[in-house]
């Protein structure tokens, strides 16, 4: 075929992060590139008075707490996931937040940015748990770099990441591109406290900047960076959809992609979209990006059913959807015995890895603790005001109990299990007729053996910081962190895509983001998706 019997060279499904790196790479080299998002485009200013006029303001906040809805668009063709969209048939819930909008997730993520470490690619090997990934860090390491410097990360060099309190780990041929956040005294205090009880402080890297980084302005602390940071110094996805479109990208907004079409060669060929009036329509191109997030992507895989390949595009395997991850957690809420004052900068910084790496994780999984730099105050005064408490003594208490309530939370990795996974529905269907996504979740034992080992480490926090307990929350929180569902690996038996993110089954079909990841690792997972689909976009560029 010539190249006028293409509508483009590469189509991108998705505008979140990894959408937009692939296809703000490809059009600066001179490629025809078409992005398609289920979502609208989405005005900070607008965003950010909607919050502000909000009557709840909670971090993430549920649609139905806040009375006006969500910050973000609710309309039908999209229905917002903290409302019911996800169907939930397992016997652990798994109610993740993302975004259908133009920039995707990260505008409203906390902009945590982490590197795996080495041992986190052989888990298996190691430690009999889980998946081996078939490429290692050393193979990642540039493109980490790379990502660290398209996404703007801010972060201490020279720092342990382990968490165990030595050299610095892992191995970086660069250093951060912009210097670490500043610690609030909120974060020294508790250092200070937990120090002798032998837990290293570790500072968060952060998409957060702390210099003008483009046109991204000196991170102020404002300390709402979820749901959106207002002024545009933290990282969102739709700064490499408008780097795209300046290099000749077209952007289609509000273009629901259902269905996946193969040729006799098994090549993709075309993809068919709805618009919000129902409206259907095709787009050609010789190379396809699947960069919908782990469940809407895998959703559209298995809707996209053909003679051929009957139970959906990619999956002879029978892996597409299968491998659900997540960072499912617990918390304890505490008081301390002094002011400390959290609440000021960005929402996390410190967090601890004590057990983040190491021969235990073959008994418990490895688990991230984080002090979250957060204060509840309405619900502070909302609990006040039920028990009568009024006036001078309500403002006092409020004073008090925002100076000293705490929340410490664990962030446990899960492992590859193939039941846990996300298929359509087959009950339920969304505005314009399509399934919604029906998700099956659960925990094995390892991971409960983890939760009741950081139940007592967190005792033991709490009791070196001199504060009273509480609550403690064991009821498998969700940390909006969602990982495989269309896993890499070297045999397309077990396995959706190769180690170059190319699925086994389409040649020109690559999947971008955290779906491919076939182990979890306890840390946020942006960052690695971020440099596989840097190695995508190297890919894409040598076919081309």
């Amino acid at each position: 075929m010539s190249s006028q019997e293409f509508d483009a060279d590469l189509i991108v499904i998705g505008s979140g992060v990894m959408g937009g790196l692939i296809a703000s790479r490809l059009a600066k080299a001179g490629k025809s590139v078409i992005i398609l998002e289920a979502g609208p485009r989405v005005r900070r200013a607008e965003i950010v008075e909607t919050f502000r006029n909000s009557p709840v303001k909670l971090s993430l906040a549920n649609t139905k707490a806040q009375g006006a809805g969500s910050p973000f668009p609710n309309p039908p063709h999209i229905p917002s996931t903290y409302g019911d969209y996800l169907q939930q048939t397992g016997p652990v819930s798994y109610p993740t937040k993302y975004l259908r909008v133009v920039g995707g997730t990260t505008w409203h993520f906390g902009s945590a940015l982490w590197r795996m470490i080495p041992n986190d690619f052989k888990l298996k090997t190691l430690y009999g748990r889980g998946r081996d990934w078939p490429i290692g860090y050393d193979e990642l390491e540039p493109y980490y770099c790379e990502a660290e410097a398209e996404l703007g990360v801010s972060g201490v060099d020279g720092q342990d990441e382990s968490g165990h309190g030595g050299q610095a780990w892992p191995p970086r041929s660069k250093p951060f591109p912009m210097k670490g956040l500043n610690e609030p005294y909120f974060m020294t205090r508790m250092a200070e406290m937990l120090a002798p009880g032998g837990y290293n402080p570790v500072i968060e890297p952060h998409g957060r900047a702390t210099r003008p980084y483009g046109n991204r302005p000196v991170c102020a602390g404002n300390n709402n960076c979820n749901p959106v940071c207002p002024i545009g110094a933290k990282y969102d996805g739709s700064m490499h959809i408008d780097l795209a479109e300046r290099h000749g990208a077209r952007l289609l907004d509000n273009a629901v992609v259902y269905k996946i079409e193969h040729g006799a060669d098994n090549k993709i060929t075309a993809v068919n979209y709805k618009q919000p009036d129902g409206t259907s329509h095709r787009l050609t191109a010789r190379h396809f990006v699947l960069a919908a997030y782990a469940i809407e992507g895998p959703k559209l895989l298995l809707m996209s059913t053909s003679e051929k390949f009957p139970n959906g595009i990619a999956n002879s395997s029978d892996q597409v959807g299968r491998n659900l991850m997540g960072h499912t957690g617990i918390s304890v809420n505490a008081m301390m015995n002094e002011d400390v004052w959290p609440g000021q900068g960005p929402t996390e910084l410190l967090v601890y890895l004590n057990y983040r790496d190491g021969e235990f994780r073959k008994d418990i999984p490895s688990y991230k603790t984080k002090f979250r730099n957060t204060v509840p105050t309405s619900q502070i005064a909302s609990a006040l005001l039920a028990k009568g408490v009024l006036g001078s003594k309500l403002d006092a208490e409020i004073r008090r109990q925002s100076a000293r309530s705490i929340n410490i939370a664990v962030d446990l990795e899960t492992e590859a299990q193939p039941q846990n996974r996300i298929v359509p529905s087959k009950k339920r269907f969304d505005g314009i007729g399509l399934p919604v996504p029906e998700i099956y979740y659960s925990v094995n034992d390892y991971w409960n053996a983890g939760r009741d080992f950081a139940v007592k480490d967190l005792t033991r926090m709490t009791q070196l910081l001199n504060a009273d307990i509480l609550k403690l929350d064991t009821s498998h929180q969700d940390r909006q962190h969602i990982m495989g569902t269309t896993i890499m690996g070297d045999d397309p038996k077990d396995s959706v895509v190769d180690r170059d993110c190319r699925t086994h089954d389409h040649p020109n079909l690559f999947i971008a983001g955290t779906g491919v990841m076939p182990s979890a690792s306890c840390m946020n997972p942006t960052l690695t998706g971020a440099a596989l689909s840097l190695r995508i976009a190297e890919a894409l560029l040598k076919e081309i």
